[in-house]
């Protein structure tokens, strides 16, 4: 991301317009907070998207949805209450109780407070369907879908770590609640004591003096968790991704090495090797934006399914594509060698394309 930052806030609600994936690249489609707002408080303006503060309600409903975490709220941090989990004594997320709505939390939450409490997270579901923020079932939905991911990828990994869901409300407790906004009375604080960083997990402060801010706070936390718990997952390696990973693969065929996937990468899980003349991948870097696929002008690189938790949790890159570069007997400049003759595909289809304008008249 660029030194200069737009900030667009509410009272307590913060959308980052430098952290937003959408704006970072124009191309890009990404409307998950936009479909999830109750109140339509998010708007594509000539495609760059624009919080309208005065017809947000801080609700933090659309916080989870967020892969860059571009959206935060100050009266709760999850990934404050992620990493400090394992320490509280109740283990029930409950938007009544502990949490701002559960829609302010992913799989990569859930699944980091899973690996990392003695006890397992209960997921209290039993006000969702009727909540007045859960417009269309839309919220409803992407909670329950974040908790199946976890599930399934839980269970995938022959694990001994669990998360639930209550379905049903506590006899003594009110069938509604007389004001949503009555979830932000507990605030969470988001900056640790500096000795208690190792056990909480990684902090903010820790990911800027890494000097690399573009990976959000929740895959660090993921991967530390998954390290720190790594011989409790008999299965690493799977065929699926979970709909949480992702992984690349690109052709050699196509790819003409031309650099723009990496370029435009905003995690930097796409980068050249060192000499230059190929791609490494780090899929604990990437965030599904897709960019990668869409600016390939060749459509040489694809997202895959499968993934390697070592590979994950330790950043251990592979190489998806390497060439030997050589110098084009036409022009001159260097291209990715495929092998026949030392031409680049530029002047090849020139040679092909104008071939009449250098036919002689005796050879017509």
């Amino acid at each position: 991301m660029g030194s200069m930052t737009f900030v667009q806030n509410s009272e307590l609600f913060s959308y980052s317009g430098t952290n937003c994936v959408r704006n970072d690249y124009y191309h890009n489609e990404c409307q998950l907070c936009v479909d999830i707002c109750p109140e339509r408080a998010f708007h594509i303006v000539r495609s760059k998207l624009t919080l309208f503060s005065s017809e947000c309600i801080e609700c933090a409903a659309c916080i989870g949805s967020c892969p860059t975490e571009a959206l935060s709220i100050k009266s709760f941090d999850p990934n404050a209450y992620t990493t400090s989990f394992k320490e509280e004594d109740d283990k029930l997320l409950s938007c009544k109780k502990t949490t701002s709505c559960l829609g302010s939390f992913d799989s990569h939450h859930y699944i980091t407070m899973a690996l990392t409490s003695n006890e397992s997270p209960i997921c209290d579901m039993a006000h969702c369907k009727e909540c007045s923020l859960n417009t269309n079932g839309k919220i409803e939905s992407f909670i329950r879908e974040e908790i199946k991911k976890t599930m399934d990828f839980l269970t995938a990994c022959d694990s001994e770590y669990s998360i639930s869901i209550q379905e049903e409300k506590p006899e003594d407790e009110n069938a509604k609640r007389a004001l949503f906004k009555a979830a932000f009375t507990k605030v969470k604080e988001a900056v640790q004591e500096e000795d208690e960083q190792e056990s909480i997990g990684i902090t903010l402060e820790y990911q800027k003096a890494s000097g690399f801010t573009g990976l959000p706070l929740k895959f660090l936390n993921l991967k530390k968790a998954i390290r720190d718990n790594i011989s409790k997952l008999p299965k690493t390696t799977h065929d699926t991704n979970f709909g949480i990973f992702a992984n690349k693969e690109i052709s050699f065929k196509d790819c003409t090495n031309c650099g723009d996937c990496v370029n435009f990468c905003p995690t930097e899980a796409l980068l050249k090797t060192t000499d230059k003349q190929g791609i490494n991948f780090n899929v604990g870097n990437c965030i599904s934006c897709g960019i990668c696929n869409h600016i390939c002008k060749t459509d040489a690189i694809k997202t895959t399914g499968g993934i390697d938790l070592v590979n994950f949790a330790y950043d251990r890159g592979t190489e998806l594509v390497h060439y030997e570069m050589v110098m084009c007997h036409e022009c001159r400049c260097p291209y990715p060698y495929r092998g026949g003759d030392p031409i680049c595909d530029r002047c090849a289809d020139f040679r092909v394309d104008f071939s009449h304008v250098f036919t002689l008249a005796k050879d017509m």
